[in-house]
């Protein structure tokens, strides 16, 4: 038997849930079984990701939250604390307290904005970029493993899929 293409995977999949999905109704309100539910799957394969990535992280010192901060001004470069809690899936107010513990470890600088004062920017100090350049290897190692694992070709239209998904069902402008 050979094997489906992702596109195969993934329509045959629809297939499954749509009759998973149709079988379990009982009424209006009925919800998916939580092993179709998009949510709970997103949630899970966060999780695995995360549970091959946390001992670098510690050994790294760093929290997945701080991590994904130094990596976003990384990409980024400086940024509004709005701008990087958007940028890095954070609360704006959990944000303002990583930052804090960040700022004490000159992981980053935060400094006010010249020309708004109520606002004040955030970047990435020589120190911070020198963390993410140590464990870049390891994390590209364990990023790396799960592509081979799951298929490098799959693996990218996970990726194109979950872009499609935010850019066509994410918030409105308006």
């Amino acid at each position: 038997m050979s094997a489906l293409t992702p596109r195969q995977e993934a329509d045959a999949m629809a297939d499954s849930m749509a009759d998973s999905m149709a079988d379990s109704k009982t009424g209006a309100s009925a919800l998916a079984p939580t092993t179709h539910s998009l949510p709970i799957a997103l949630i899970r394969a966060r999780e695995t990701l995360l549970r091959e990535l946390r001992p670098m992280l510690a050994e790294a010192g760093v929290s997945e939250p701080q991590w994904r901060i130094l990596r976003v001004l990384i990409e980024s470069g400086p940024c509004s604390v709005q701008g990087l809690a958007e940028a890095a899936c954070l609360q704006p107010a959990s944000v303002s307290r990583i930052l804090q513990s960040m700022v004490e470890r000159a992981l980053v600088e935060r400094v006010q904005d010249r020309e708004n004062r109520r606002r004040q920017v955030v970047s990435v100090t020589a120190e911070g970029r020198a963390l993410v350049t140590r464990f870049t290897p390891a994390s590209r190692e364990i990023t790396d493993g799960f592509a081979e694992r799951f298929g490098a070709e799959r693996y990218a239209s996970l990726i194109a899929l979950l872009d499609a998904f935010i850019s066509d069902c994410g918030p409105t402008e308006g």
